[in-house]
């Protein structure tokens, strides 16, 4: 692009462009992070908003005469870059709730740490499967895809239509249900050593009631656990990208 082009560009366009993009961008993983300046950002929005406005320059509807019809369309397009920016942050929280049980199963739950992309609170597992997922995100090739599911999803969402606020509310909760599932798959391996662990204990302390089952078994819960998460993380980081990958594709055309 030279700046001919650039300067012969639809403003309108570029701007409901940024509009979604910029949405998106605010709460997509990563992007979205608190670490990364606001103005970063920003400009990283504007520029692909305009790489990708010629592509859907089509698409958009014709320029509104009046400003409440302006409005409207903008307020179209951020909500669907929101909703796109959350699904993202939603396919994340996976991640958090998958070690925040690790860290419950394994006494490690008043271990907290300041998550840098959030910046609040969490179990310290959660936060290490955070960031290793984050990393894996980026070194795949997932950030993107990211960016081309924001593109594509100009054909799920027409500019300028009616806001499907029934199928959103549906997609929402799906994907709510599928990160809650794949957090329990993440960490099936960590609740079965636990139960069996506690069943063990269990016996301990009925064959010896004078030993303080609580102290010994703390040192113990944490030596597997950091074991276990060891051994099983590369697993459980194949499934995830797995997981997000294929969430990703339902913004894409087959």
């Amino acid at each position: 692009m030279d700046l001919q082009e650039i300067l012969t560009l639809n403003v309108y366009v570029v701007l409901m462009a940024f509009a979604r993009v910029g949405a998106a961008f605010a709460f997509m993983p990563g992007i979205g992070a608190r670490t990364v300046p606001a103005r970063a950002r920003l400009i990283f929005a504007f520029w692909v908003a305009v790489v990708i406005s010629p592509l859907a320059g089509p698409l958009f509807p014709p320029q509104p005469a009046d400003a409440p019809s302006l409005l409207l369309f903008i307020g179209y397009e951020v909500t669907v870059g929101l909703f796109f920016g959350l699904f993202g942050q939603v396919m994340m929280a996976g991640l958090q709730t998958a070690g925040s049980i690790i860290a419950y199963l394994s006494s490690m739950a008043n271990a907290f740490t300041a998550d840098p992309l959030s910046g609040a609170q969490s179990a310290v597992t959660g936060n290490f499967l955070m960031q290793v997922g984050l990393v894996l995100l980026f070194a795949t090739g997932m950030d993107h895809l990211m960016i081309q599911a924001v593109f594509e999803s100009y054909s799920l969402f027409p500019p300028g239509g009616v806001l499907p606020v029934g199928d959103m509310s549906e997609f929402f909760a799906n994907a709510l249900n599928d990160s809650f599932i794949i957090a329990a798959q993440l960490s099936a391996p960590f609740l079965i050593v636990a139960i069996c662990l506690q069943i063990a204990l269990g016996l301990l302390n009925k064959l010896m009631p004078q030993l303080p089952v609580f102290f010994v078994a703390m040192p113990i819960q944490i030596a597997l656990a950091l074991l276990l998460l060891t051994l099983a993380l590369p697993s459980m980081m194949m499934v995830y990208l797995g997981y997000f990958e294929n969430g990703l594709e339902a913004f894409l055309n087959p």
